[in-house]
């Protein structure tokens, strides 16, 4: 096995080694028990604990049992237990989130999640920080719709609560889960509480995560290791301190797509089922897990050629992923007079080196520093005659620093930026108990976020001076720039005889070298941005709660949330503007036949305005990059239930639907139309005008259109079935996923929507009935669907089409066993 497989190995082996006789289960309580009907999950959600069915809230509760049966190990895997939530991975380490079609598909040290990530109990402002948390945990939650007031911003479209399990006082107990499977998959993971003193516990897991790429060149593997500590003490009554650490590093070669194909310029060729107007599209004819750098994949993009500098393209480089998070953390419970106060205070690093490609991307590098700092304080206070109330304060502070280069062939931008974000918010909140049932809630939050960048990108451009084909003879013989991550470092890169000037000059066309011997000259511009932004913003939320029956709880909610704005590396595009959301929700959770039926009704209607989206387009000068524009505004309503019957002791039976429509109201942007006035390959309307500067664009029109990730109809239906063989048990648990037709493209091209697509997973497990053991045979994807999560498009190399897809067909075995 390999070097990083046998080191974490070793680290398990010591933590089981620790103890000899671990005699209790430390594990959290499964959701549901077979003699006691559908139990309480508890949760923290809203600042304070409760039942997840007495919390007014639209929220998806998963507990560990759960979990380990979907097979969640990392961020990307959530799409599995939670219907409403979309998790797309385009390159790279980072994962986008979208909840109901709020969130967007890539993020980079500029822009911010519109899903906010917490980590026990931490906002993560990177979402590459999030892929090493995933192990001993109690639960997660997934919070629906904004959360402007408890959470703040940077969580229009809801928020994800990773809690990992916590020390427990008086225990002694441990854990291990062992397992094996196809693509070479092996995790293994285990966990030890140990008691300290009388009034002291800790708490240390790790886990080990190796799987082979599900494409044929290597890409979509994992590859993780994690361990965490923590130390909990109660030296008197009312008087808790906890600190934890934790330690995570992801490798591999990360996300990866494959070629569908590209979209040739034939004027005058109608709109088609596979391309838009004067577009037609020539497929690939390569297998779905093909990736980019396999044999075949490498044979079929030698053969595009690249439009500007009209010449054929050197290989993509091979991925790579290796990133490192830690961090530490301190929370202080102490009962006061007045009420419970709760501060958490953490310091978390990041170090990122990263090397991913993509549609027209020889390679995108990232070298990168992330460094946050955040403290919240709340008060819970107590009951005064009928009033409930809260107080809290909150500070963040993160500072990005890095060097980034994007090669797209005829562009390389070499990025070099210092973003630093603070922010600073009160929040508090009042429950009225106008009556024993019936309370009404008003919350808010006042925010100050100051931002700022200081960064530049010299954009390097390979052009070829000769005519085009059919009319000239191009400069198909012509070099490539290689990737590197300065200016210095691609000329050292160049061999001579393709650039015997030497390079860099000074920047511009007027100092352009040549570079090869077919017609190309390289040349450079430069952008620079230095700026800070300040943004205000009060959030609030009223709700009216109504206890119904015993087991039966009402609730409607109007809450508003933002997004803040911030910078962008990139010419006519170097800022943008917060976005807004407004959402009513209305809700009904119930109880029946003796806590055996539960079922939860919620109708939502959300107004998002500002919308921000962040996507690879065409800068001021018509050349490819990335950044965050405000494009518009949508209207997003819809339906959720979900229903769980324990139908015999033996049996559970659970579904859930979700009607959602996500329409685009207002959702129009800029693209420039170049020296060749070519139309743009997009889904969309679009016309000739000007822009702000002069410059003749295509204004460029989605009104209308579907939002992104939001399939019209979601549903799962899954059973749980028990049968007693002597002292032991036989569990047989299967779930169906549906999804309909959505987008999971920006340009709204046909090849960006993914169809329908309907995913079954199953597990048999054979064990004790106190779930001190377990061996369990597992499968997921069992009906092997190719589900696509991201498709991009690059117009600058011959339209180029990729798409990344979830996993395929998975399975194996795993040991389960605590002591």
């Amino acid at each position: 096995m390999k070097a990083n497989l046998l080191a974490g190995g070793a680290m398990i082996a010591v933590l089981l080694g620790a103890t000899s006789a671990l005699a209790q289960d430390v594990q959290a309580p499964q959701p549901m028990t077979g003699d006691q009907g559908l139990a309480d999950i508890v949760v923290t959600a809203q600042r304070r604990v409760e039942s997840a069915q007495k919390a007014a809230i639209a929220i998806d509760v998963v507990a560990p049992a759960e979990l380990t049966r979907a097979g969640v190990n990392s961020a990307a895997t959530l799409n599995a237990v939670a219907p409403s939530l979309n998790v797309a991975s385009g390159g790279g380490a980072t994962a986008s989130f979208f909840i109901r079609g709020v969130g967007n598909f890539t993020n980079n040290a500029y822009s911010d999640s519109a899903v906010a990530f917490n980590y026990d109990g931490v906002y993560i402002g990177r979402p590459t920080a999030t892929n090493g948390a995933f192990f001993d945990l109690e639960r997660i939650e997934v919070l629906k719709g904004p959360q402007g007031t408890l959470y703040g911003r940077n969580a229009t479209g809801g928020a994800i609560n990773v809690l990992p399990s916590k020390p427990k006082i008086g225990e002694l107990g441990g854990a291990i889960s062992i397992g094996i499977g196809n693509y070479d998959n092996v995790e293994a993971e285990a966990a030890i509480n140990l008691p300290v003193g009388d009034n002291s516990a800790f708490r240390v897991a790790g886990k080990v995560l190796h799987s082979d790429g599900y494409n044929d060149d290597g890409t979509a593997d994992s590859k993780a290791q994690g361990v965490r500590a923590q130390f909990l003490t109660e030296p008197s009554d009312g008087v808790s301190l906890r600190l934890a650490a934790d330690y995570s590093h992801v490798g591999g070669m990360g996300p990866g797509g494959s070629y569908q194909g590209s979209l040739a310029f034939v004027p005058g060729a109608p709109a088609s089922s596979a391309a838009p107007a004067n577009y037609v599209f020539i497929p690939s004819n390569l297998d779905r897990r093909s990736g980019l750098t396999s044999p075949e994949a490498r044979d079929y993009f030698s053969q595009l050629v690249i439009g500007g500098s009209f010449n054929f393209p050197a290989p993509v480089e091979r991925p790579y992923i290796n990133d490192t998070n830690w961090g530490v953390t301190g929370e202080l419970g102490v009962e006061t007079g007045i009420g419970d106060l709760t501060v958490i205070s953490a310091y978390r690093r990041s170090r990122l080196d990263d090397l991913f490609n993509g549609p027209g991307f020889r390679g995108g590098r990232v070298d990168e520093r992330d460094r946050q700092f955040s403290a919240e304080v709340r008060l819970n206070g107590k009951r005064i005659g009928p009033v409930e109330w809260l107080l809290g304060a909150y500070y963040f502070d993160e500072t990005t620093r890095g060097r980034s280069v994007f090669n797209q062939y005829i562009a390389t931008s070499i990025q070099s930026y210092d973003v630093g974000t603070r922010s600073t918010a009160g929040f508090g909140r009042l429950t009225f108990h106008l009556a024993d049932s019936f309370r009404l809630v008003a919350a808010g939050r006042y925010t100050h976020d100051r931002k700022s960048l200081d960064g530049s990108a010299p954009t390097l451009l390979n052009i070829c001076t000769n005519a085009a084909p059919p009319l000239g003879p191009g400069c198909l013989a012509g070099p490539s720039v290689p990737v590197g991550r300065s200016l210095a470092e691609i000329a050292a890169a160049i061999p001579a005889s393709d650039l015997p000037l030497g390079f860099p000059v000074a920047p511009g066309p007027a100092n352009a070298r040549p570079f090869g011997s077919a017609g190309n000259i390289l040349f450079y511009s430069p952008i620079v941005v230095n700026d800070t932004v300040t943004q205000n913003r009060f959030t609030y939320r009223l709700a009216a709660e109504f206890d119904a029956g015993p087991n039966s709880l009402a609730y409607a909610s109007y809450e508003t949330g933002y997004r803040s704005g911030g910078f962008s590396l990139s010419l006519g595009h170097e800022t943008f503007e917060p976005e807004y959301i407004k959402a009513a929700t209305v809700g009904l959770k119930n109880r029946f036949f003796n806590n055996r039926l539960q079922l939860n009704i919620e109708a939502f209607y959300w107004r998002y305005s500002g919308q921000q989206v962040s996507h690879f387009g065409l800068d001021g000068l018509g050349l490819n990059s990335y950044f965050t524009e405000n494009a518009g505004r949508s209207t997003i309503k819809g339906v959720d239930v979900d229903v769980q019957f324990r139908a015999t002791p033996s049996t559970l039976l659970s579904g859930s639907i979700q009607y959602l429509e996500n329409k685009l109201d207002d959702y129009s942007y800029q693209t420039p139309r170049g020296a060749t006035f070519l139309p743009p390959a997009v889904g969309c309307p679009y016309a000739p005008g000007t822009n702000a500067l002069g410059q003749t664009v295509y204004d460029v029109d989605c009104s209308g259109k579907p939002g992104f990730n939001s399939p019209k109809w979601s549903a799962s239906a899954g059973i749980e079935q028990y049968v007693d063989a002597g002292p032991n048990r036989i569990t047989f648990a299967a779930q169906g996923r549906y999804r309909s037709n959505r987008v999971v493209g920006f340009d709204y091209l046909p090849q960006s929507y993914s169809g329908r697509d309907f995913v079954v997973d199953g597990s048999i497990s054979f064990g004790d009935p106190d779930e001190t053991w377990a061996i369990t045979l597992w499968g997921r994807n069992l009906t092997n669907r190719t589900v696509p999560t991201i498709t991009q498009l690059n117009s600058s190399v011959a339209n180029t089409i990729i798409t990344n897809y979830a996993p395929p067909r998975t399975y194996g075995i795993r040991g389960n066993f605590r002591f």
